[in-house]
């Protein structure tokens, strides 16, 4: 709506829009940092998972997304152990049902597994009863042949809202995504994949990967190589994260609070 009147205030007045303008930027500057778990955009809540980590140390987590094929997982093993690099693969509960020799085989190589879903669905368009039960249904499946419950969530396709975020919390989950993509799922070729990854990484990035996808076995060495050459060392996700007296910023990097004690 637009406004042509003009409004003549007294000096009281004045004093009271200064007033107010002054909370005004003092809310936003407030809620750009997020506390908790939320952050406010367009007067409503929204709820961020981890992107990355604020950290001083050049280390990274690389993640790979486990939800259709198995058959480069040799492979990425014997490329992850030559290298003495742990990762973190988040895996799909049909997926793991399908291949459980495979999950076997990255739980004993000691790489971290998380919750991928059971069946890959769009989890921003089902009910939290439906999320829930998704979760619930991978977590069962990796427990059932590892002996071992997941404590970390990555949506499908990233596709998450404030429910999917909530739920998946609210199970023992943190819930994660990337900073780092390296576009393996768009079939680029294996410099091009250590492109992506070199020019998109940070201290404390995440990245996403894909099992079965083309191309990433050949990639993975030159960006293992690179990485280590510019000075950054690997870490599972789980290890990487804050768990507790954190932030998250609006581009869902994780910052540990500065304690405000003081000496007094």
């Amino acid at each position: 709506m637009t406004v042509n009147n003009y409004f003549v205030v007294g000096k009281r007045g004045l004093i009271g829009i200064a007033v107010m303008l002054c909370v005004c930027v003092a809310l936003s500057v407030a809620v750009a940092n997020r506390i908790g778990q939320a952050i406010f955009v367009d007067g409503g809540k929204r709820l961020l998972p981890i992107y990355s980590v604020e950290t001083e140390e050049k280390v990274v987590a690389l993640g790979f997304n486990c939800a259709w094929d198995a058959a480069d997982v040799p492979e990425i093993l014997r490329i992850l152990e030559e290298n003495d690099v742990k990762a973190t693969f988040f895996l799909v509960g049909q997926w793991a049902e399908k291949y459980p020799d495979s999950v076997k085989a990255l739980y004993d190589a000691g790489h971290e597994l998380g919750n991928h879903s059971f069946s890959h669905p769009d989890m921003a368009a089902k009910s939290r009863d439906e999320v829930a039960k998704q979760i619930r249904r991978c977590d069962d499946t990796i427990e059932r042949i590892t002996g071992v419950r997941p404590k970390l969530f990555r949506a499908p396709s990233g596709s998450y809202n404030n429910t999917v975020v909530e739920v998946a919390e609210s199970l023992g989950h943190s819930v994660i995504q990337w900073d780092c993509d390296s576009r393996d799922w768009k079939g680029p070729s294996a410099k091009e994949m250590t492109r992506n990854v070199l020019k998109g990484v940070q201290p404390g990035s995440i990245t996403l990967f894909h099992v079965g996808k083309a191309n990433t076995v050949e990639a993975l060495p030159e960006i293992i190589r690179q990485l280590k050459a510019e000075g950054y060392s690997f870490r599972p996700v789980g290890e990487m994260i804050y768990y507790e007296d954190y932030e998250i910023d609006v581009q869902g990097r994780q910052h540990k609070k500065q304690s405000s004690s003081s000496d007094g």
